[in-house]
């Protein structure tokens, strides 16, 4: 097992005190080591995913689907490549190790899902490959004595959606935005897996469409709501709309409200693609998002190199854009946490290690899972992070 240890990040959570609304601040420590990193079938070590399918079920992870270019950059020509594989990793203390021979694959190839782990299992909803987007749903089970995923398909979502944002309360799965194929989706909805034969149902909109946002369940004044952080909308122009958005909804009232706009503490920032976690009784945790600067840069490109009227000059443009992205510094690299109580952000420190986009994040053992994901345009990390919350 391959693993080092990085500097400490102290990180602010929130304790309790008799009066919910005069929190007093803790000083946490966020240990960050590398848990293990993905191996191909044939046991070379894994360029990884980005769009990967992490969750846990019965105490292991599971990692599997995703998308890279295995022979070439997309500037180059190189043609994407999406994943079925299943991985499996199971923990013995402090040691990870990944189970050989697992049983079973995903239905298809697929990236960009949706997901979220339940104490049913792992659900994924939606995503892309080289078929289109899909509107499948599905629930992944590991049965540790057959050594196998076992795979459950679920109710058809109402939208092929891909850049979708999942989370539960106990069994219940909300979806949250995503893209279709022309534009952005306001879509929220549930689905109840205690229910047989349960259907989707359809929820109050989003404020706004929104897709790569990142989607917590967390506890606030007024009980467990819907946290919906940042994202982007497309646009026909080509650039999309990045948002610095807090959207928060009331299962009591069964209606969305406006939060705090994302911030460090100092400055506002767009936030999207990253991933987010519930971390304690009243806060939400996210890392690892893109600010939307480069992403911008890009996006404006390759809308001019689109309306280029001559071969020079879409030349130079590709030129510049091609530049740009081999010479990304990374993401966003801020951990953020919001206050569900005081509604303010904070920033608590940064990653040791270049940031994952486009994964999700997942508690395992009450410890932070960042597993794969890209960390440049077009490259992605076979490293599964693991953080450690410490008093």
């Amino acid at each position: 097992m391959n693993k080092s240890i990085f500097s400490l990040i102290f990180i602010s959570l929130l304790m309790s005190t008799t009066d919910a609304f005069s929190q007093k601040t803790a000083v946490k420590q966020l240990d960050w080591t590398t848990a293990a990193q993905l191996h191909n079938t044939d046991g070379s070590l894994s360029i990884g995913f980005a769009g990967a399918i992490n969750g846990v079920s019965n105490d292991v992870l599971i990692v599997t689907g995703g998308a890279n270019f295995p022979d070439k950059m997309p500037w180059e020509g190189g043609k994407k490549s999406y994943s079925k594989t299943i991985h499996v990793l199971e923990k013995c203390k402090d040691k990870f190790t990944w189970i050989a021979a697992v049983k079973g694959e995903l239905a298809e190839p697929i990236a960009y899902c949706g997901t979220t782990s339940t104490d049913l299992g792992v659900v994924y909803v939606g995503g892309e490959n080289e078929n289109g987007l899909s509107n499948k749903s599905f629930l992944l089970k590991w049965n540790a004595t057959k050594k196998e995923v076992e795979t459950k398909s679920l109710a058809d979502f109402p939208l092929a959606i891909t850049n979708i944002a999942l989370t539960n309360i106990g069994n219940v799965v909300y979806a949250v935005g995503g893209d279709q194929a022309t534009q952005s989706s306001d879509i929220f909805a549930s689905l109840d897996l205690n229910e047989e034969n349960s259907q989707w149902k359809t929820l109050p909109k989003l404020p706004m469409a929104l897709a790569n946002s990142v989607a917590v369940a967390q506890k606030g004044k007024n009980g467990t709501n819907i946290y919906v952080v940042g994202g982007r909308t497309k646009t026909a122009s080509g650039i999309s709309d990045l948002h610095n958005t807090t959207f928060v909804f009331d299962l009591k009232k069964q209606s969305w409200e406006a939060a705090a706009t994302i911030s460090d503490g100092k400055s506002s920032t767009n936030f999207s693609a990253g991933a987010g976690v519930a971390v304690g009784t009243n806060s939400v945790l996210i890392v690892g998002g893109d600010n939307g600067e480069i992403f911008h840069q890009i996006e404006t490109y390759l809308s001019q190199i689109a309306k280029a009227e001559s071969p020079e000059l879409k030349a130079d443009l590709i030129a510049k854009k091609n530049n740009l992205v081999t010479n990304h510094p990374g993401f966003y690299n801020g951990i953020l946490l919001y206050n569900t109580l005081t509604d303010q952000w904070s920033k608590i420190g940064e990653l040791p290690f270049l940031p994952h986009v486009t994964t999700p994040a997942v508690l395992w053992d009450k410890k932070i899972i960042l597993s794969n994901g890209e960390i440049k345009p077009g490259i992605r990390t076979p490293n599964v992070m693991l953080g450690a919350i410490k008093k």
